[in-house]
């Protein structure tokens, strides 16, 4: 289950990274027309490196503490009492 999760981040990357790459073209050819587009196309590179990152993390570690926990099926037998 792990790997389909990867899969799909991986392609919402992509096409989320591709979006940044044209919007940093754009950027570069109208920054004669303010002077606030280059600090926000870094600003959101900087946060889509950090998000990328930690959710890549995220979905490996939450796939690793899944996967640790054993269940005993004796501890799930109950007795019932009625009173």
């Amino acid at each position: 289950m792990t790997l389909i999760y990867l899969w799909v981040y991986t392609l919402l990357l992509v096409i989320l990274w591709w979006f940044f790459i044209i919007a940093k073209i754009q950027a570069y050819k109208f920054k004669n027309f303010s002077k606030r587009i280059e600090k926000v196309t870094k600003f959101l590179l900087f946060v889509l490196v950090i998000l990328s990152l930690l959710w890549y993390a995220t979905i490996i570690l939450s796939s690793f503490k899944s996967s640790d926990i054993k269940y005993d099926e004796t501890d799930f037998n109950f007795n019932e009492v009625n009173y």
